[in-house]
């Protein structure tokens, strides 16, 4: 029994090596007896028979899965994977951590203290910048001073909801020639209906940023053919 609803036929995925890089992005297409088969709307690469990759896919109604398969057939219009096993545990920080540059919210939360048991009252929303962001943490910047294991609730406004993440500072870096400081954190409760919306935007984020970056490279290619014409032409 494969480790997967067929809910998920035609959901979007994307399949990453065991070092996460990106290999394709496309669908699920159809489901065989012992796995998995992925299309996609642009050119497939060949990846090598037996390599081990990850399945990362988004479903609206089911939400996120990983899995971890073994490659049986790979040519440029589909992807066959089989042995799949779930994963959604294995590696996560490596997923989906893409580059922003978003305004949010953070609000420190005060310690338990020992002779009261009990919280103070959170203190004021300060402004943040988020640079970087995955299911597992975020990366931002901002003129608080934070030290390693305060937590703060992180309100990011993503597709008109505020989704309100609770984390823990896990690093502190120096920033921006010194007038920022830089905050990795760690989320301390990565599950819910929040954590289905940061994925769709995590998937949306990434594959603009590979249009984008497919872009470029088109417009690069078109500039090299243009002044290689130019010089088989001799320069007139």
């Amino acid at each position: 029994m494969l480790p997967i609803s067929e809910q998920y036929l035609h959901s979007p995925c994307e399949v990453r090596s065991m070092k996460n890089s990106l290999f394709l992005m496309g669908y699920i297409s159809s489901f065989t007896e012992d796995g998995i088969q992925i299309e996609s709307t642009d050119r497939m690469p060949i990846i090598h028979c037996n390599t081990v990759v990850k399945i990362s896919m988004m479903n609206s109604r089911l939400g996120f899965q990983t899995l971890v398969g073994k490659v049986y057939l790979s040519t440029d219009s589909m992807l066959r994977v089989v042995d799949l096993q779930n994963a959604m545990d294995y590696e996560k920080r490596n997923f989906f951590r893409v580059k922003v540059d978003t305004v949010a919210e953070a609000i420190l939360v005060p310690p338990v203290t020992e002779a009261e048991n009990e919280t103070k009252p959170a203190r004021k929303p300060e402004r943040i910048v988020v640079r970087d962001i995955s299911l597992s943490g975020l990366f931002f910047v901002s003129g608080l001073e934070l030290s390693v294991g305060d937590q703060l609730i992180v309100n990011l406004s993503i597709y008109d909801t505020v989704v309100s993440l609770l984390c823990k500072v896990v690093r502190k870096s120096s920033v921006e020639l010194g007038t920022m400081n830089g905050y990795g954190c760690e989320y301390l409760d990565n599950s819910g209906k929040q954590f289905d919306i940061l994925c769709k935007y995590l998937f949306d984020c990434q594959r603009e940023q590979i249009h984008m970056m497919k872009q470029y490279t088109e417009e690069v290619r078109r500039a090299g053919n243009t002044t290689q014409n130019h010089i088989d032409s001799g320069g007139r």
